[in-house]
């Protein structure tokens, strides 16, 4: 029984554990729809086996020629290493990784909507919304301004907000205004303008 549990424990820790924390670091980086808890645990296994193969050149001989009795100390750190140090950098590497152009004909970026990936670029810009009444309102999106993600609803919060004038081209800024929020139901789409064409 105590065999038994013994076993159980280390497949959480070495086939499950680093698995799950890389999908938790990853979720800062790439929000998605929440999975049902069968795909979670098929999710954290894989990448669990990934950490593990990754680390291989480590971990067998770790376990095979019992470097961890040598010492409780390289014992922990071995612990350490495998199931958070390297499993929280796996995600780093890889979202360093996909975002260099040069491979991007080689992977499927990891967004669900092209607004998920406008809005992880993080690039301020002018916007021209245009509402479902057919008139327009504009605001500038800065370092202050917010857009929320695919997995919730899709808003926008504008930290600078401009009148429009009849031809479509920006007009003043309203003072005293502390910007602007509008959700998707409330405009039909939005036109991007560079920060330097005010």
């Amino acid at each position: 029984m105590k065999l038994y549990g013994l076993n159980s424990i280390l497949i959480f820790v070495f086939f499950f554990l680093p698995g799950f924390v890389s999908l938790k670091i990853w979720s800062l980086f790439h929000s998605k729809k929440e999975a049902s808890q069968h795909a979670l645990i098929y999710d954290c296994v894989f990448f669990s086996i990934v950490n593990f193969a990754l680390l291989s050149p480590i971990a067998i001989p770790f376990f095979v020629y019992g470097w961890y009795k040598i010492n409780i100390f390289l014992l922990v750190l071995f612990i350490l290493l495998y199931c958070l140090a390297a499993p929280v950098f796996w995600p780093f590497l890889w979202h360093f990784l996909i975002n260099k152009k040069f491979l991007y004909r080689f992977f499927q970026l990891p967004y669900s909507t092209a607004w998920d990936y406008f809005i992880h670029q993080r690039k301020s810009c002018f916007m021209l919304i245009h509402l479902k009444d057919d008139s327009m309102i504009g605001g500038y999106y800065g370092q202050n301004s917010y857009a929320s993600s695919s997995i919730d609803e899709e808003s926008i919060y504008l930290e600078k907000v401009y009148k429009i004038k009849p031809d479509g081209t920006f007009g003043e800024e309203i003072q005293d205004s502390f910007g602007l929020v509008i959700s998707k139901d409330n405009y039909k789409y939005i036109e991007f303008f560079y920060e330097d064409q005010e």
